[in-house]
């Protein structure tokens, strides 16, 4: 059975969180976040694990989406 998979901006719809919100919540900058979103920066690997836990998905379901 194949996982679903999401974008970071789906993961961010579904709680109803603004990109400000979500930054703070990772400890990021606002900035910081709206790259990841747009994919015109890679995740810190720091924060990998954050982000799975606080979109409640495993890591896989973010970041290989095809």
């Amino acid at each position: 059975m194949e996982e679903t998979r999401y974008t970071l901006k789906e993961l961010r719809a579904r709680k109803n969180w603004t990109q400000r919100e979500t930054a703070d919540k990772l400890g990021v900058s606002e900035q910081t976040y709206n790259a990841w979103e747009k994919d015109v920066s890679g995740v810190a690997v720091s924060k990998v694990s954050a982000l799975a836990k606080l979109f409640g998905v495993k890591i896989g379901q973010i970041f290989f989406k095809e």
